[in-house]
């Protein structure tokens, strides 16, 4: 709604009282109709200053989802898993805001998530030795199973499987849902 307005207008124009008009809803435009850049959308309030989105672990073996960021907000859903990996989407104050792998979303309280760097496998794959193709396979993993992500480099992450016996190799990081980031 912003409209450029020749110099030669305000040469011919004697009325002040109509230029200063002019300016005055020129200045407003700015003022109120500016439109926010992506870079300037807030996504946190009085939070920690990390970046967002990040990825977290949960703290314990039951852990509730609200609505909002509260415990007067009713309970959306729990989750039953300790170190089960969700992304912080955004935060007020001590609560955040997160979204778990299959996109289901609620507010969680700081004191219930790890940075403990934890992810889920996307789809089968298989446990390597070392991190390449060719190197051999120590176990066949299945979709959904938790694991604890130990380092990444640019295509492999060294990883740890806890079920009956503790599992140690590398997977490959475009398997996995977590925090694959270094």
């Amino acid at each position: 709604m912003l409209y450029i307005i020749s110099l030669k207008f305000f040469i011919f124009t004697k009325n002040y009282k109509f230029q200063l008009f002019i300016i005055f809803v020129f200045a407003i435009n700015l003022i109120f109709y500016a439109k926010q850049t992506h870079s300037e959308i807030k996504y946190s309030i009085n939070g920690s200053g990390l970046t967002i989105p990040r990825v977290v672990s949960l703290k314990n073996s039951l852990t509730f989802m609200r609505t909002g960021p509260g415990k007067e907000f009713p309970i959306k859903f729990e989750v039953n898993q300790k170190g089960h990996p969700v992304e912080i989407i955004a935060e007020f104050n001590n609560w955040r805001k997160v979204n778990t792998k299959n996109n289901l979303s609620g507010w969680i309280h700081t004191q219930l998530l790890s940075s403990f760097r934890t992810g889920l496998l996307i789809t089968n794959t298989s446990l390597k030795r070392r991190p390449s193709v060719s190197s051999k396979n120590l176990a066949k993993l299945l979709p959904d199973l938790l694991i604890k992500i130990k380092k990444c480099n640019l295509q492999w992450c060294n990883i740890e499987v806890f079920k009956n016996k503790k599992f140690v190799g590398w997977v490959e990081k475009n398997t996995i849902w977590g925090s694959v980031n270094n």
